[in-house]
């Protein structure tokens, strides 16, 4: 016969749904990060490309090439 598991703090806190504005200021709060975040990237000169060889968004524009700030590859290069 298995033992009931022992109760913690964590589970003497009541649940409640967040309401509407809360959820709405979640979404709001949400949206202003990712502004701010593309803001910050475009600032270091990532052009929102995937890395052909490893994949990262971290390609920024070197001349008329493209170059990988993760791996170093380029692209676009002749």
């Amino acid at each position: 016969k298995a033992e009931p598991a022992a109760r913690t703090a964590l589970d003497e806190l009541p649940w409640q749904d967040p309401t509407p504005s809360q959820k709405a200021e979640a979404r709001a709060d949400a949206k202003a990060h990712a502004a701010e975040k593309r803001a910050e990237a475009k600032a270091q000169g990532y052009e929102g490309e995937a890395c052909g060889e490893c994949g990262n968004f971290t390609l920024v524009r070197n001349g008329t090439c493209m170059k990988c700030n993760t791996c170093g590859s380029t692209t676009g290069c002749s």
